[in-house]
């Protein structure tokens, strides 16, 4: 029987990492988030996906996984009750610090999996800082990139909700909790709560701008959800996850060979 070679460094010992580190493993560090995710789903969705989504792409590339980091920018639903937020000064240190640390340990690629929205502009910025700071010292590359844009068009074509209904908390994150955590869902809170589309989209082409407005709040009833969770399905979580690792695979084989061939 094959031994499965263990990918969360969590669980692995000091001399385990070293091992990973001599062997020139790729280190994902997760980003997640804690906040509200509306009625029916939990408020540790971000950092659940985003470590779930590192773990299956760990074991298809021989990666290891960093702890998720279970706190991040999200000021947009912080009136809500479960909501957790950094400012974004703050949560770029603690990404950068964490980044650091595992380049001055050896490791020489390391990949940002983002797993929520609003963290994805400040991991850009901590991936170019870490290169700007410490490329002098220290060979190594580094990635950014939210673990559903490189498959997105590909999801788009398997949606059943219209263009905005899969932003926060819908059509697409609510179908990944049915998929993996089902007894965490609760489809029934949903009766008679209405939900709106969104201007922006996770899967769907889109002009590519962003505008920021008016938080929402929850005494005005709003259920802190943008999409349309209505529309999502264990079923469909299942395909999405698979669509989506498998374009995570292809991105980091292709990046991986065009670095060798600049090398």
């Amino acid at each position: 029987m094959t031994k499965q070679i263990e990918t969360r460094m969590a669980r692995m010992t000091q001399d385990e990492i070293q091992e990973a580190i001599d062997a020139g493993r790729l280190a994902i560090v997760p980003t997640g988030a804690t906040e509200a995710h509306g009625p029916h789903m939990p408020t540790d969705t971000d950092s659940h996906q985003a470590e779930h989504m590192a773990v299956l792409l760990a074991e298809r590339i021989d990666a290891v996984v960093a702890p998720a980091l279970p706190y991040a920018i999200s000021k947009t639903f912080e009136h809500f009750p479960g909501t957790i937020s950094l400012s974004v000064p703050v949560y770029q240190e603690v990404l950068y610090e964490v980044c650091a640390a595992l380049v001055q340990q050896g490791f020489k690629q390391l990949l940002i999996l983002n797993g929520n929205r609003p963290n994805g502009t400040s991991n850009d910025a901590v991936a170019r800082r870490l290169v700007d700071d410490l490329d002098e010292d220290f060979g190594f590359k580094v990635t950014a990139v939210s673990y559903w844009e490189p498959g997105a068009l590909a999801i788009h074509e398997m949606r059943k909700s219209p263009v905005g209904g899969m932003g926060h908390a819908g059509e697409y994150e609510t179908s990944f909790q049915l998929a993996t955590r089902p007894k965490l869902v609760k489809m029934d809170r949903l009766d008679g709560v209405e939900t709106q589309l969104v201007g922006w989209d996770l899967a769907a082409p889109m002009v590519p701008v962003r505008t920021y407005a008016k938080r929402p709040r929850p005494e005005r009833g709003h259920p802190a959800i943008f999409g349309a969770p209505k529309f999502a399905s264990a079923e469909a979580g299942e395909e999405f996850i698979r669509v989506t690792v498998d374009a995570l695979v292809d991105m980091m084989v292709n990046l991986q060979g065009s670095y060798e061939e600049r090398k």
